[in-house]
């Protein structure tokens, strides 16, 4: 039972007082208890507020054998307003129904936190009644505070309009509605204040990956001036430091085009994002090298996952581009499908003169390829000749959630 629930019970309920010779029928007993389950179940279920509260005036009022009822919200400014109605007229939602001030009775029942039972509001000063009361010849008028720790949200009304010796059965049934009302409104502030928290820390989110988008490619920028300066060997290093920042760059490029929220990206679209940076990055139209890429869209992995397999990706496909084609026309392959159950594989294939062992270990760092797989729990696998290029394939049979 939530703060609001068990606030705008016991507000009720100890207010309530049988008399000693109070009897009630067991029909209006269990019709009561049928109306209220209603309710519940609907509570539980896939309803917004709004209808929730509608449910809620006709379950009151009919649970009551009253002709009307009707939800009224505690704005800022001490203004009450209809926001739900049944037996009443649909314009009659938006109305005023005065002020939370004594005198009038849904007024009384926020300000003393308790039921407020008038069985003739005839009886009070006509100027401290809402016009409403009035229109619709409102004689009896029982109001429910809906409460949480805080203060009220509002007031269920029932209204007759004849005079009505109003019971104790029907007063303890109308402080269950009413308890199930505020439940459902606090849920529901409690659910905005937390998607407001959420979008606040989104927009933050997203403006850091702005920035260490831009911070990562002002370093690419960096290394790429410094190449220019430096001997042949050290360009080389500095070239393998430039491709993993690439590879980052280009997640970032992928995650901004994501929900605020991604905590996970689809691999075979980040890859694809990745792959049109190569044409440029590599120049491979100079080099006469085509690219080729296969990837299927759907196999969604965490963000650390994407990392590593993007800058492994990288690094293979620049050792082609280096060593496989010896200056001569070539073609590079890049894959990705799914492997049952849950599972992927990623392939780097050329079409050149095939690569041997220690060649590959000092030219593209395969001690780092290894570590970072075995960090994500992949594979790596070679299949390479002089006549049939070389193949690289990563495997990833589970990857983490």
């Amino acid at each position: 039972m939530t703060t609001a629930r068990a606030a705008t019970l016991a507000a009720a309920l100890k207010q309530i007082v049988a008399a000693p010779d109070e009897t009630v029928r067991v029909e209006d007993v269990l019709a009561q208890h049928r109306l209220f389950t209603q309710m519940v179940t609907a509570a539980r279920g896939d309803v917004t507020l709004q209808q929730l509260l509608d449910l809620g005036a006709e379950i009151a009022a009919k649970g009551a054998n009253a002709p009307m009822a009707k939800v009224i919200e505690l704005r800022s400014d001490s203004s009450m307003a209809i926001t739900s109605q049944f037996g009443m007229l649909p314009q009659d939602v938006g109305r005023t129904a005065g002020k939370a001030a004594n005198g009038n009775p849904p007024g009384e029942a926020i300000r003393r936190a308790a039921p407020v039972v008038d069985q003739d509001v005839r009886l009070r000063p006509p100027e401290a009644l809402p016009d409403l009361l009035k229109e619709k010849a409102v004689v009896t008028s029982v109001n429910l505070p809906l409460l949480n720790e805080h203060g009220a949200y509002g007031v269920l009304e029932v209204d007759y309009r004849e005079e009505v010796s109003v019971s104790a059965l029907t007063l303890s049934y109308l402080a269950s509605v009413a308890s199930v009302l505020a439940e459902s409104i606090e849920n529901q502030r409690v659910q905005h204040q937390l998607m407001a928290e959420r979008d606040a820390k989104a927009v933050l989110l997203r403006e850091q990956q702005h920035r260490i988008r831009n911070n990562l490619q002002m370093v690419i920028a960096m290394v790429q001036r410094i190449g220019l300066k430096v001997a042949e060997e050290s360009r080389k290093d500095l070239r393998n430091i430039e491709r993993r920042v690439l590879a980052m760059a280009a997640l970032y490029d992928h995650l901004l085009g994501l929900s605020e929220q991604a905590e996970r990206a689809d691999l075979g679209r980040y890859l694809a994002a990745m792959s049109t940076t190569f044409d440029d990055f590599y120049d491979l139209a100079r080099a006469n090298i085509s690219l080729k890429i296969a990837f299927q869209f759907g196999i969604v992995v965490d963000l650390d996952t994407c990392t590593a397999v993007g800058t492994i990706v990288n690094e293979l496909v620049a050792n082609a581009v280096e060593h496989a084609f010896d200056n001569q026309p070539g073609e590079i392959l890049v894959s990705l499908s799914r492997l049952a159950p849950e599972g992927f594989t990623v392939t780097v294939a050329d079409s050149g003169d095939g690569v041997t062992t220690p060649t590959l270990a000092e030219n593209i760092g395969l001690r780092t390829v290894r570590n970072m797989l075995d960090s994500i729990k992949g594979r790596l696998d070679l299949q390479s000749s002089p006549t049939h290029g070389t193949v690289w394939t990563i495997t990833i049979e589970n990857p983490r959630k």
